[in-house]
């Protein structure tokens, strides 16, 4: 990627939680905790059901004093704006799409380049102009979040780039995996190494699911782990079978970038099946576990 480019990510959405209850809804649903975050501190986060199942994941931000962003794309914010309208007429909230802004991705060392700001290890929200860049989980790219009205402004100093697959892969190599509308309620978050990339708060009170949850961290053994892999198969996708040499069921591929000679993956199975052949069911192809 050049070093004047940005990656246009209008596959994202903000969905608005605020009002005077906008808190305690979100403090009583959602895995991260919302007393945690404030201007210069953003979190990741997600939204289970009654079992555990993820049904959505988002960046989880502080838009002002008793307003909250969940970020992430429009589809998945669809589902997170059904289940916790299910709850708000017990607070006084109101949960809506907000249209006001773009998203974009920008190399950390462009960022420091172009705005002369250092990204500190304290804090992971920096906020310049109206815009906040969010880092998390060690990404190559930062995260904006920028005002419409600013949007102008700030792509006058990059090349935009529409294709997504430098971030996605940035994704893949930090092991994170945004859920979509087709996975939605498939995953518990350690399938997912949602507890070991501080989605999940297991300090913080009880949320929809939390029991369950608790329960796999502190009980669970021998649990579906995210793993990096490869195969020379351009053509995999997300949601495809992994099987073992005996043809049996032992995983799926979760997350995949596509080359013109490899496709590069995050596959969710259990660690002792690394050990042996893996195979996608639906390609034949075989996977190089990296």
């Amino acid at each position: 990627m050049d070093k004047n480019k940005v990656i246009c990510l209008d596959h994202l959405s903000i969905l608005k939680i605020s009002g005077e209850g906008a808190f305690d809804l979100l403090q009583g649903q959602i895995t991260c905790d919302v007393d945690k975050v404030t201007s210069e501190n953003s979190a990741l986060g997600a939204l289970c059901n009654a079992k555990g199942r993820i049904i959505s994941s988002f960046i989880f931000c502080l838009l002002k004093k008793k307003s909250y962003a969940l970020i992430s794309s429009k589809e998945t914010l669809n589902h997170t704006r059904d289940e916790l309208k299910k709850y708000s007429p017990f607070y006084e909230v109101e949960i809506k799409f907000d249209s006001s802004f773009n998203f974009y991705g920008i190399e950390k060392t462009n960022f420091s380049n172009i705005f002369q700001e250092e990204i500190s290890n304290k804090t992971n929200t920096i906020l310049i102009d109206n815009k906040k860049f969010i880092t998390y989980l060690n990404k190559k790219f930062l995260l904006v979040v920028c005002d419409k009205k600013e949007s102008s402004q700030f792509k006058a100093l990059f090349n935009e780039e529409k294709s997504k697959r430098d971030w996605n892969l940035d994704e893949i190599l930090c092991m994170n995996v945004e859920i979509s509308e087709e996975i939605s309620e498939k995953y518990t978050p350690h399938e997912l190494n949602y507890d070991l990339n501080n989605r999940v708060d297991f300090e913080k009170g009880c949320y929809t699911g939390q029991e369950i949850v608790a329960r796999m961290q502190y009980r669970g053994k021998n649990l579906p782990r995210l793993i990096l892999a490869e195969s020379t198969d351009p053509e995999l996708k997300e949601n495809m079978i992994i099987e073992n040499k005996e043809n049996k069921k032992v995983g799926n591929l979760v997350k995949v970038v596509n080359f013109y000679n490899k496709s590069i993956c995050l596959i969710s199975t259990k660690e002792k099946n690394t050990s042996g052949s893996l195979k996608v069911r639906e390609k034949n192809s075989f996977l190089t576990i990296s």
